[in-house]
């Protein structure tokens, strides 16, 4: 059984990227094998690509996306474009690299990009997705982005350790200033790998760092879901947030609540980091009791109207009983 504990693991972290490739691998070549003869396809590029994932070796978030799409493709019996994603799939570029940071419409993205866009559209809607970044906007923020990943290293090794074995790509984003609400960073169950941030956003090392433990937080969640959700609510079911000012389906609770206590470890651990000035210190602890009231305020809607599978409630738990260790108000 996965350990379900609440600090930052790399080893954990690690088995649950092999799980998450290699399931990818095995439900891929099901596919496969089921559209031989039916479909027409590279069958000795799946084949490498299948034996890839099966290895657990990572590749591009948006061969997942493309995976997700096949089979919408397939039980919408859309032979073309069913086709279209499987040869789009056995042409996965498998080398293996380190962490990736790049940007929204970038070149080296080439295809990746409409698949991104495509799959925030529909996590988002349009009025609230992510849009490709000036180049003034991705040259100030790379700088923040390097010193942030660079604090987390020194700082908090457990995280940063985690992060480099969920987070292959990192991708800098825009947004609509005319939007209504802005969207700082997101992560995405069908994108594997990918976190992005918003270059508008996290204007020093301090907030990147926090983004990086929230982001990757989301990330964590998704691998632990392979066997099953977090929760049994009704996905068509919404509740008031105390975290968002827009109903939510109860997983949405339930990833704000779990990543706000992730959240509150990283700004606190980061507190004691003795390289800080004094004016981060006190941001990092203003930060940490801002995530310690955001998890107290989601916990009470989940307690309330969580229906949570083993998992979630394991998961769950121990965040709250590291809040609770963590202050001196306890959760009733």
């Amino acid at each position: 059984m996965m350990d379900l504990s609440f600090r930052p693991d790399s080893q954990r972290a690690r088995k649950l990227n092999f799980r998450m490739n290699s399931e990818l691998g095995a439900s891929l070549q099901h596919v496969c094998d089921q559209a031989d003869g039916q479909l027409s396809f590279d069958r000795i590029a799946l084949r490498t690509l299948v034996d890839h994932l099966l290895e657990g070796r990572n590749v591009p978030p948006a061969t997942f996306a493309h995976y997700f799409e096949l089979v919408k493709a397939i039980y919408a019996e859309s032979r073309d474009e069913a086709e279209r994603r499987l040869n789009l799939l056995a042409r996965t570029d498998l080398s293996e690299r380190p962490l990736e940071i790049t940007a929204l419409g970038s070149p080296e993205l080439e295809d990746a990009t409409q698949i991104y866009f495509d799959k925030w559209s529909e996590n988002m809607g349009p009025s609230l997705g992510f849009r490709e970044p000036t180049g003034k906007i991705v040259q100030d923020f790379q700088p923040r982005l390097s010193d942030g990943l660079e604090l987390v290293r020194q700082a908090l090794p457990e995280l940063y350790g985690e992060i480099e074995a969920i987070i292959h790509q990192i991708v800098i984003v825009g947004s609509n200033p005319d939007s209504k609400y802005q969207v700082d960073g997101g992560s995405h169950f069908q994108l594997w790998g990918a976190l992005f941030l918003n270059g508008h956003f996290h204007p020093d090392r301090i907030a990147v760092a926090e983004v990086l433990a929230h982001e990757s937080a989301h990330s964590l969640l998704f691998s632990f879901c392979t066997q099953e959700a977090l929760t049994n609510n009704d996905e068509e079911m919404t509740y008031t947030s105390p975290l968002r000012p827009d109903p939510r389906p109860m997983d949405g609770i339930y990833h704000a609540t779990f990543v706000s206590a992730r959240m509150h470890w990283a700004m606190t651990e980061l507190a004691k980091f003795s390289a800080l000035t004094a004016g981060e210190r006190e941001r990092a602890l203003k930060c940490a009791e801002e995530d310690r009231l955001n998890f107290l305020s989601g916990y009470s809607v989940v307690e309330q109207h969580g229906d949570l599978t083993e998992t979630g409630a394991a998961l769950m738990a121990n965040a709250r009983d590291y809040i609770r260790r963590s202050s001196p108000l306890t959760i009733e």
